[in-house]
């Protein structure tokens, strides 16, 4: 019959020593997820922030493409490129924003 008062080391079931490692071991692995949870939302925030940031510039792009059209219209294959590319260069860089 086990005594019905065991010794402080044995009281929670598992030794004093493997249970502060069990504690370690979760406390790091607690940080290691609590840090990649901040690293993501970081990563989300700067692509939010990014793509904002690119759909100002289309917005803008497109207004000075609609102007342009308006005094030259012959150039409208010449700003419609020029706006094309730019736009694809952003949408790249919104696009690499949150890549490792």
């Amino acid at each position: 019959m086990p005594p019905s008062n065991p010794p402080s080391r044995y009281r929670s079931g598992i030794p004093r020593k493997l249970r502060t490692e069990i504690e370690r071991t979760v406390s790091t692995e607690v940080t290691r997820i609590e840090g990649n949870a901040i690293v993501a939302a970081t990563r989300t925030h700067g692509v939010r922030y990014t793509a904002h940031s690119a759909l100002d510039a289309i917005e803008d792009l497109t207004d000075m493409e609609a102007l342009a059209l308006q005094r030259n219209p012959h150039g409208a294959a010449r700003y419609r490129v020029i706006v094309d590319v730019a736009t694809a260069r952003l949408a790249q860089i919104v696009a690499e924003t949150g890549q490792v």
